[in-house]
Protein backbone atom coordinates (compact mmCIF):
# COMPACT_ATOMS: atom_id res chain seq x y z
CA UNK A 1 0.00 0.00 0.00
CA UNK A 2 1.53 3.56 -0.94
CA UNK A 3 0.14 6.48 1.12
CA UNK A 4 0.52 9.85 -0.45
CA UNK A 5 0.29 12.81 1.95
CA UNK A 6 -0.87 16.02 0.00
CA UNK A 7 0.37 18.05 2.49
CA UNK A 8 3.84 17.22 2.05
CA UNK A 9 3.71 17.95 -1.33
CA UNK A 10 3.91 21.44 -3.05
CA UNK A 11 1.88 22.07 -5.99
CA UNK A 12 3.58 24.00 -9.57
CA UNK A 13 2.17 26.40 -11.64
CA UNK A 14 1.06 24.95 -15.13
CA UNK A 15 1.66 27.60 -17.69
CA UNK A 16 1.37 27.57 -22.06
CA UNK A 17 4.43 27.31 -23.26
CA UNK A 18 3.68 29.36 -26.29
CA UNK A 19 1.18 32.12 -24.35
CA UNK A 20 2.41 32.49 -20.84
CA UNK A 21 -0.91 32.31 -19.64
CA UNK A 22 -0.90 30.89 -15.97
CA UNK A 23 -3.55 28.11 -15.50
CA UNK A 24 -4.28 26.07 -12.67
CA UNK A 25 -1.65 24.76 -10.00
CA UNK A 26 -0.94 20.97 -10.18
CA UNK A 27 -0.05 17.84 -8.16
CA UNK A 28 0.66 14.51 -9.53
CA UNK A 29 -0.55 12.30 -7.10
CA UNK A 30 -0.15 9.01 -9.32
CA UNK A 31 3.48 9.44 -9.11
CA UNK A 32 3.80 9.31 -5.38
CA UNK A 33 1.28 6.68 -4.91
CA UNK A 34 3.26 4.90 -8.02
CA UNK A 35 0.57 3.97 -9.78
CA UNK A 36 1.55 2.37 -13.23
CA UNK A 37 -2.34 2.36 -14.56
CA UNK A 38 -3.86 6.06 -13.77
CA UNK A 39 -2.28 9.33 -13.85
CA UNK A 40 -4.00 11.47 -10.99
CA UNK A 41 -3.60 15.07 -10.15
CA UNK A 42 -5.15 17.36 -7.78
CA UNK A 43 -5.54 20.75 -9.73
CA UNK A 44 -5.98 23.91 -7.75
CA UNK A 45 -7.62 26.66 -9.75
CA UNK A 46 -7.74 30.24 -9.33
CA UNK A 47 -10.32 32.17 -9.83
CA UNK A 48 -10.68 33.75 -13.71
CA UNK A 49 -7.94 30.98 -14.58
CA UNK A 50 -8.68 27.39 -16.79
CA UNK A 51 -7.00 24.19 -15.58
CA UNK A 52 -4.71 23.93 -19.13
CA UNK A 53 -5.47 25.14 -22.64
CA UNK A 54 -8.09 23.77 -24.90
CA UNK A 55 -7.07 20.13 -25.91
CA UNK A 56 -8.31 16.82 -26.46
CA UNK A 57 -6.96 12.86 -26.27
CA UNK A 58 -6.45 10.13 -28.71
CA UNK A 59 -6.64 7.13 -26.39
CA UNK A 60 -7.66 7.96 -23.09
CA UNK A 61 -10.97 9.82 -21.25
CA UNK A 62 -10.45 12.28 -19.08
CA UNK A 63 -12.12 11.81 -16.00
CA UNK A 64 -12.67 15.30 -13.27
CA UNK A 65 -14.00 15.22 -10.08
CA UNK A 66 -14.64 18.45 -8.00
CA UNK A 67 -13.65 18.64 -4.49
CA UNK A 68 -15.17 22.01 -4.48
CA UNK A 69 -15.82 25.18 -6.01
CA UNK A 70 -17.71 25.76 -9.04
CA UNK A 71 -15.76 25.20 -11.93
CA UNK A 72 -17.40 24.89 -15.37
CA UNK A 73 -16.29 22.40 -17.78
CA UNK A 74 -15.61 23.28 -21.44
CA UNK A 75 -16.30 21.10 -24.91
CA UNK A 76 -16.02 22.79 -28.46
CA UNK A 77 -19.06 25.04 -27.62
CA UNK A 78 -21.14 23.34 -24.52
CA UNK A 79 -20.62 24.71 -21.20
CA UNK A 80 -21.60 23.28 -18.16
CA UNK A 81 -21.77 24.49 -15.05
CA UNK A 82 -20.51 21.87 -11.99
CA UNK A 83 -20.72 22.06 -8.22
CA UNK A 84 -18.60 20.28 -5.47
CA UNK A 85 -19.15 16.23 -6.19
CA UNK A 86 -20.05 16.60 -9.71
CA UNK A 87 -17.59 14.55 -12.18
CA UNK A 88 -17.35 14.88 -16.13
CA UNK A 89 -15.63 12.56 -18.33
CA UNK A 90 -13.92 13.96 -21.43
CA UNK A 91 -13.98 11.16 -24.11
CA UNK A 92 -11.22 10.14 -26.09
CA UNK A 93 -11.59 10.83 -29.65
CA UNK A 94 -13.81 13.48 -29.69
CA UNK A 95 -13.59 16.04 -31.95
CA UNK A 96 -13.94 18.98 -29.72
CA UNK A 97 -11.24 20.32 -27.77
CA UNK A 98 -11.82 20.55 -23.78
CA UNK A 99 -10.55 22.30 -20.63
CA UNK A 100 -12.00 23.25 -17.29
CA UNK A 101 -12.98 26.90 -16.19
CA UNK A 102 -13.03 28.83 -13.13
CA UNK A 103 -15.51 31.58 -13.69
CA UNK A 104 -15.91 32.80 -10.11
CA UNK A 105 -14.60 34.80 -7.39
CA UNK A 106 -13.03 31.69 -5.03
CA UNK A 107 -10.33 28.66 -6.30
CA UNK A 108 -11.98 25.77 -7.54
CA UNK A 109 -10.12 21.70 -6.49
CA UNK A 110 -10.79 19.17 -8.87
CA UNK A 111 -9.14 15.68 -9.29
CA UNK A 112 -8.50 14.80 -12.90
CA UNK A 113 -8.09 10.93 -13.88
CA UNK A 114 -6.67 9.36 -16.67
CA UNK A 115 -5.86 6.14 -17.71
CA UNK A 116 -1.65 5.88 -18.56
CA UNK A 117 -1.73 5.25 -22.00
CA UNK A 118 1.87 5.32 -23.59
CA UNK A 119 0.27 5.79 -27.21
CA UNK A 120 -2.03 8.99 -26.21
CA UNK A 121 -1.34 11.93 -28.09
CA UNK A 122 -2.66 15.13 -26.80
CA UNK A 123 -4.43 17.48 -29.31
CA UNK A 124 -3.87 21.11 -28.90
CA UNK A 125 -5.28 24.03 -31.36
CA UNK A 126 -1.88 25.59 -30.77
CA UNK A 127 0.05 22.61 -31.75
CA UNK A 128 -1.43 22.29 -34.89
CA UNK A 129 -1.13 26.03 -36.51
Amino acid sequence: MKLFRRSEHQHRELTSQKTGEAFSHSQVLSEGLQSKDFFITHEIIPAGRRASGAHSHTETDEVVFVLSGYPTAVEGGEKIALSPGDSVCFQAGAAEYHFVLNETNVEAHILVIKKSVSNDIVMAPSLLS
